[in-house]
């Protein structure tokens, strides 16, 4: 077979508007003496011990355009074979790239929502084997697919040379080899600012997600590089700033992340919506990175797909960090229902507003309510050696609590008072679901930052002497039962925490709602505490 198949199409100094320069690469599939039309997964991992991958793929993709499909090698499994070849040769260095294996179902949701866009051009940044790009073909019809590879308008990047042979591969056996010199395959580093996006663009992209300590010379060092010091905020920058429309997967802390406010800041001149989702009881990327079949489904990155459109205003639309159980996986990846969950008022960064708000839509007009009630904050109330303590747990997966007192743990926040009244007022607003809220709205990640807690908005200053008895009443009736509701976990040291009743909570929620006039019913922040997506969505 005529090894041109297997050509690179890179474009001089990667201007769309030059003429393109072929970059051969010799295929020395014929040196190897490998059987790949009756290739067995065993005899696979032992060719790739052997010979490498770059060989062993080279001949795979070879016959699969010159013979087609085996009952083994199929296109459809074409990635996670390329994987598990990367598991066995390259392990610790795919595991420092940080790159997360896009799952189907995933991919589907991003294709739609870039189908939607209307520029001509498509580019799939970090391609690697295709997942993002080979759904976004399949959802626009065959049709259509061919007529945009056939215009040219199709580029793939990645730095992985093996990887764009796979996608490439992939593509003519599905789309025609036919079309085998119009494809525009870039194997570089996309940061480096001599890379450039075609005009008239729209990007699908999972950027790899890991950290860097210096900033290579070729690349803009920017602002938003220095702050960052992450591959993936790099790459949205670029992104954002050469494509016209894009639809990106990317780890959820650009969102409220300190180091990434010069990238928020930036977001401002660009318009769309950000959907993030939590990685309790399920996530999005099943614990699995590229090339490591990790056995860990509990621990995989919190994510957000962010979606940049033309629209005239400015802005970011905002989801709240949605959480699901693994069944309930369909209904949640599901275009129409995450758009319904946005928060619908378009977010600008500024110092005042430096981080955007996770809110579900369903609770936005308690969240503006309660934000525009006063300007007071907790850290307008708090000293530094008062006489009343509340101490809270750090560590707060559905719900916060505290005591008037230290904890017999590790990781707890805690705060000094010298006004009896307002620790009432506090003590029942953390028991509430305010605090948590508060924290899965701004943060809701691992642990609660006691800077963020300093920040929670108060309205103490509104109460009326009966909504002040009231605190006082029920603060006192918690504290005396508070030894029955402690519970002690041994897994790490002693682990002490405190759990009241639901009713506790209900009745905080109910008085607080009140006295910002909001007639819900108390069981709305159920939206909030719950991990099942389908009680979720009853309320």
């Amino acid at each position: 077979m005529n090894t041109n198949l297997f050509q690179y199409t890179q474009l001089s100094l990667f201007d769309v508007d030059e003429p393109k320069v072929k970059l051969t690469f010799q295929c020395k599939s014929a040196e190897l003496n490998v059987n790949v039309e009756h290739l067995t997964l065993q005899a696979y991992c032992d060719f790739v011990e052997k010979y490498g991958l770059q060989q062993i793929w080279e001949k795979i993709c070879d016959f699969i355009l010159e013979n087609g499909e085996t009952n083994f090698l199929q296109i459809s499994n074409l990635g996670d074979l390329y994987e598990t070849g990367l598991a066995i040769i390259d392990k610790q260095q795919k595991k420092e790239h940080g790159q997360y294996f896009t799952p189907y179902d995933v991919a589907c949701v991003m294709s739609e929502w870039l189908k939607k866009q209307t520029s001509p051009v498509v580019c799939d940044v970090a391609c690697g084997t295709g997942q993002l790009i080979l759904s976004y073909l399949d959802i626009i019809g065959k049709e259509k697919a061919r007529d945009l590879i056939f215009l040219g308008n199709l580029y793939l990047y990645d730095n992985d040379e093996i990887a764009l042979n796979i996608c490439k591969t992939i593509i003519l056996a599905k789309y025609g080899i036919d079309l085998e010199d119009k494809i525009n395959v870039i194997c570089c580093d996309f940061l480096d600012k001599s890379v450039q996006l075609p005009k008239n663009c729209k990007v699908i992209s999972n950027p790899p997600y890991s950290k860097y300590n210096t900033i290579p010379h070729n690349w803009e060092n920017s602002e938003i590089q220095q702050n960052g010091k992450d591959y993936y905020s790099a790459f949205m920058e670029k992104i954002l700033l050469q494509s016209n429309e894009s639809v990106i997967i990317t780890p959820y802390s650009f969102i409220g992340g300190s180091k990434f406010y010069s990238l928020r800041r930036l977001m401002n001149n660009f318009s769309g919506f950000i959907v993030s989702f939590d990685n309790v009881p399920g996530n999005i990327f099943y614990g699995r990175k590229h090339g490591i079949f990790n056995s860990n489904t509990s621990n995989s990155v919190r994510a957000a797909i962010t979606v940049t459109n033309k629209e005239k205003e400015f802005g970011y639309k905002v989801s709240p960090l949605i959480r699901f159980k693994n069944e309930e996986r369909k209904l949640m990846l599901d275009n129409k229902f995450l758009e319904k969950l946005i928060y619908t008022k378009r977010q600008i960064i500024d110092k005042n507003n430096s981080m955007y708000a996770k809110c579900d839509e369903r609770l936005s007009h308690i969240y503006e309510k309660w934000y525009s009630y006063s300007n007071k904050i907790l850290a307008h109330y708090i000293c530094e050696s008062g006489k009343y303590i509340i101490s809270m747990p750090n560590t707060c997966r559905y719900y916060t609590s505290a005591l008037n007192k230290k904890m017999n743990r590790n990781g707890q926040i805690t705060i000094h008072l010298d006004n009896k009244d307002v620790f009432n007022f506090i003590y029942c607003l953390i028991n509430s679901s305010f605090v948590y809220w508060f924290w899965r709205i701004f943060d809701g990640g691992i642990t609660y930052p006691k800077g963020l807690l300093l920040k929670l908005p108060m309205f103490y200053d509104k109460i009326s002497d009966e909504e002040n008895l009231f605190f006082k009443e029920i603060t006192e009736e918690m504290l005396s039962l508070s030894n029955t509701y402690i519970v002690t976990k041994n897994n790490v040291g002693v682990q002490e925490n405190i759990k009241f009743p639901r009713i506790y909570r209900d009745k905080l929620n109910r008085k607080f709602l009140d006295i910002l006039g909001i007639k819900d019913n108390e069981k709305i922040f159920n939206i909030v505490h719950s991990n099942n997506l389908t009680e979720i969505c009853e309320k």
